[in-house]
């Protein structure tokens, strides 16, 4: 099935700029939801075209967001110039995804799921705690890759690169306002927002989403109440998001039909993003079983 893929712009309240990657199937599937699609820290929207083209070349409209800060968006993380988890769940996800229903002709409360990688899915958790995920209909998110950054997660000499690391990313980000990258970037981050780092150390301490920086809703209690299915999963040879992760991520949604799983092949934190079969076979699966 031909694929048409076309861009449309998010316009943020920072005044920053992010391109919607959008991918329209010659034949929509009976029911296609919208399939919203995130980065994971220091990875571009572009990196995550061939999953895109292989779920709409099955009949799903198909979009991809940025995270504020990386890929086309325009802004660029500075000491006046910060922004945290909330920002993004309440700011750049719904405006993204009513961006893309636009461009693809859909209604606002267009069935929508996320299909997200690594602190995408982060992120995309805190969304669906949100009211406009409400409004725009979210009815489920797979995320692979995706865990908390929780340092009981993960054992050995990761337990003690997680702890270390995340806490001096943590104290660097909050010292200079920002997380510059660079030598210190052994995970390849990028340039990133200090209050993110920050919150994401704090995450990475304790596994706590409390009290983040602006919030309008209580994020930690409100997650509680999140209702619609949620799959995180992960490559048996991922170094960076441990079945344990996934797991303490997906604590925090108690009430969600849930679940953590490990996948065979061998694609790791971020190749299975280029090599698309197995993620989307086991997306078919999850939304044929969320829909039923």
């Amino acid at each position: 099935m031909s694929v048409t893929e076309r861009y449309t712009l998010s316009y943020l309240p920072d005044h920053s700029v992010s391109t919607v990657y959008c991918f329209d199937p010659e034949e929509p599937a009976d029911g296609a939801p919208l399939v919203m699609m995130w980065p994971g820290f220091g990875m571009g929207a572009r990196y995550y075209r061939p999953l895109a083209r292989e779920l709409a070349a099955r009949g799903y409209y198909v979009a991809i967001g940025e995270l504020r800060g990386q890929g086309t968006n325009s802004t660029k993380a500075l000491p006046d110039n910060q922004w945290g988890y909330h920002n993004l769940a309440s700011e750049d996800y719904p405006r993204a995804i009513e961006a893309a229903k636009k461009e693809l002709g859909l209604p606002r409360d267009h069935p929508t799921f996320m299909l997200t990688h690594s602190m995408g899915g982060q992120v995309g958790s805190m969304f669906l705690a949100r009211p406009e995920a409400k409004e725009l209909n979210l009815q489920g998110l797979m995320g692979v890759g995706t865990g908390s950054p929780y340092y009981r997660g993960f054992q050995g000499r990761a337990f003690l690169r997680a702890l270390l690391g995340g806490q001096l990313m943590g104290q660097v980000a909050k010292l200079r306002g920002f997380w510059p990258g660079g030598a210190l970037d052994i995970a390849g981050y990028g340039r990133q927002s200090g209050r993110h780092v920050y919150e994401w150390s704090l995450f990475n301490r304790t596994n706590s989403i409390a009290n983040l920086a602006g919030q309008d809703i209580d994020y930690a209690t409100e997650i509680k109440k999140v209702d619609v299915p949620v799959l995180l999963t992960r490559f048996t040879n991922d170094a960076e998001c441990t079945l344990a992760s996934c797991e303490y991520l997906l604590a925090h949604l108690t009430k969600a039909p849930r679940k953590a799983e490990e996948l065979s092949g061998g694609l790791g934190h971020n190749r299975w993003a280029r090599e698309p079969q197995i993620i989307a076979d086991r997306f078919e699966k999850f939304v044929a079983e969320a829909t039923s």
